[in-house]
């Protein structure tokens, strides 16, 4: 699914080079559940950006599916992400004019998938969320719990392979926390591969490994 070759990102002003990553080698197999760790700054969402085409590394390489994608153009990652990767941010990032079914069925709509199955889509998945109840609902009438899973619900409506999660439960309570994790858990357990970073060593645990950063280097691997 995922390999990383080399992987470095510098961030340069007038002044002041800084290297987030430092020849990142890593490989992540098709069906696996990756928490991503370490301190602050260390360079974790980085790396994440860089695995979602979000923005390209300085040098090495980085293989999707095979086919290596580390040096492609904005609109060629933009291109290439949709419908491939789902993304899930510690921030909802849902729009507030717009109903839970609404917010779920734009990602469809980028897909340019028909108005009929689009429907069909979106009711399916927000069945599986345990959302279908609020379809009409608004963001700003839901609980944080109920907005993360209906973020998720949006990442996944694509069926992509590959799910990246950035503290996903970051701004959730311990109960509601738990509820995101179960979910993510269960996709996993359907054949998502997911790549999360975290903090918490309770979310760690239902990952099959964690990879430890530090510096923006890879300190060590652990099998769970």
């Amino acid at each position: 699914m995922i390999t990383t070759e080399k992987l470095t990102k510098t961030f340069r002003t007038e002044e002041v080079e800084t290297t987030a990553l430092n020849g990142i080698d890593m490989e992540i197999k098709d069906g696996e559940f990756v928490a991503i760790m370490g301190p602050s700054g260390c360079g974790k969402s980085t790396l994440l950006s860089i695995l979602g085409l979000l923005d390209n590394p300085t040098e090495g390489k980085y293989y999707l599916d095979g086919e290596e994608v580390g040096n492609l153009s904005e609109s060629q990652r933009t291109r290439y992400r949709k419908g491939r990767i789902g993304f899930v941010f510690q921030s909802f990032n849902l729009i507030d004019e717009l109903t839970v079914e609404e917010n779920v069925e734009l990602q469809l709509k980028y897909l340019g998938v028909p108005r009929k199955e689009r429907k069909e889509r979106v009711l399916d998945i927000l069945r599986k969320v345990c959302l279908s109840h609020r379809a009409k609902h608004y963001p700003q009438q839901l609980s944080g719990g109920q907005q993360q899973r209906v973020a998720i619900a949006r990442a996944i409506v694509g069926n992509p392979k590959l799910i990246l999660a950035d503290e996903p439960t970051g701004n959730l309570d311990s109960r509601n926390g738990l509820d995101v994790m179960e979910l993510l858990s269960q996709l996993n357990a359907e054949g998502s591969t997911i790549v999360m970073v975290t903090h918490s060593q309770r979310d760690a645990a239902y990952a099959h490994r964690t990879i430890n950063l530090f510096d923006g280097e890879i300190t060590d691997t652990k099998v769970l």
